[in-house]
């Protein structure tokens, strides 16, 4: 089960701004964030890539993609699908 994570207040970029309700990140924030670990963790984006298996001849973005967009689409029909199981 994936973790169930809750904003906090303050931007997750860690610039120390204040977040709206529900928010983790200033408008703009997320992708700054994102970038900046890709060049810590991996130098750029081809490495990233590579280590994680895409890489001509490796595993294929687009079709992973679409694979897990049927995958997502499949749980939200199995839920819709399900009867009640309140007590009437």
């Amino acid at each position: 089960m994936p973790l169930r994570l809750i904003p906090t207040g303050e931007c997750w970029r860690g610039c120390g701004g204040e977040t709206e309700r529900g928010s983790f990140f200033l408008p703009g924030h997320d992708k700054v964030a994102e970038a900046v670990i890709l060049l810590i963790e991996y130098g750029e984006v081809l490495e990233f890539l590579v280590r994680r298996g895409y890489a001509p001849g490796g595993k294929n973005p687009r079709k992973d993609l679409e694979a897990w967009r049927n995958r997502v689409k499949a749980r939200r029909s199995e839920v819709k699908l399900k009867p009640n199981t309140v007590d009437r």
